[in-house]
């Protein structure tokens, strides 16, 4: 039975394909000409920001500087969404700031969590929103898991199980 459980173990914990390949050219890439990106080139040591001057399927210019996809490549815009913001602002409000004495509020029942998680969740959608971050539209490293789940047997003395992975 061990050696059965082994082996399953082994074939579960088979590297995965990743679930997000990045394209072979740029012509799934949301960006426009104009908007801001970041560029940085792993191999040569490139970073180059500005906005985007020319887009094709097989290039990608900014400020003087012409990209084909490759795999060293990792291509950022300016911004990133707000939901995230809100989603976190959201749990705060109705799971983690719940008051300390709750049965204040047993007369409204769920509505509280519900209003306290809106309020909060409108905080944290101004605050993503004020913040200037990137989101990463374009990342051709081969080492870059993307999105994958692994099961891997955890066998020792005294101990028979799994470890379970989860990359995004």
């Amino acid at each position: 039975m061990r050696v059965l459980l082994s082996l399953i173990g082994c074939v579960i914990a088979m590297p995965l394909p990743t679930a997000s390949a990045q394209p072979q050219d740029f012509s799934l890439l949301r960006v426009k000409v104009g908007d801001t990106i970041f560029v940085t080139d792993a191999a040569t040591g490139v970073a180059v920001s500005g906005p985007l001057t020319a887009l094709s399927p097989a290039r990608l210019s900014i400020d003087g500087y012409a990209f084909t996809p490759d795999s060293a490549l990792k291509i950022e815009r300016a911004g990133d969404p707000i939901w995230g913001g809100a989603a976190v602002g959201f749990a705060l409000g109705a799971f983690a700031l719940y008051p300390v004495a709750p049965e204040t509020f047993v007369s409204q029942g769920g509505r509280f969590r519900i209003n306290n998680g809106l309020m909060w969740g409108a905080i944290g959608a101004l605050i993503d929103r004020a913040h200037k971050g990137r989101t990463t539209i374009y990342n051709g490293r081969p080492d870059s898991p993307g999105r994958s789940v692994r099961l891997v047997p955890d066998l020792g003395s005294g101990r028979k199980g799994f470890a379970f992975a989860l990359a995004f």
